[in-house]
């Protein structure tokens, strides 16, 4: 089995990873983090080498702080940074995969990412041809 993990660094990514240890650990599964880097800057065209370069960087970031969250999951842990619009580049990830399950949260970072995460939320939810499971939380993430 292989479940696909969308993170964005927020406290909730934490509680989604400890919801996806505990089903992954139970259905022996392959893991795979992903985070996005949004392209909105290269469609507007401000978009500089440093900043990319920087968002590269706290992609990578993120998706080694939360490897060693699950430092003790016995399974396949991968780590993939993707550039792109989030939801696509989660459809997309998740038919190359084959993944079974898309584990995702219903908000992420901050006030304006809340409602940005709740609308990738809800188009991975509608457009993906896998399963999609959405991780409540009650955490504010201000």
């Amino acid at each position: 089995m292989k479940i696909l993990v969308p993170i964005d660094g927020s406290k909730i990514s934490e509680t989604i990873l400890e919801t996806v240890e505990e089903i992954g650990e139970k259905f022996r599964a392959e893991l795979i983090l992903l985070n996005v880097i949004n392209d909105i800057n290269l469609q507007t065209g401000f978009y500089s080498n440093d900043l990319y370069e920087y968002e590269s960087d706290k992609s990578q970031e993120i998706l080694s702080e939360a490897k060693e969250e699950l430092s003790d999951y016995p399974y396949k842990v991968s780590l993939v940074s993707k550039n792109g619009k989030a939801y696509e580049e989660i459809i997309k990830l998740a038919d190359e995969e084959d993944v079974d399950l898309i584990a995702m949260g219903n908000r992420g970072l901050g006030a304006f990412s809340r409602t940005l995460l709740g609308s990738v939320s809800n188009k991975v939810l509608n457009h993906s041809n896998k399963s999609v499971l959405i991780v409540k939380t009650e955490l504010e993430d201000d």
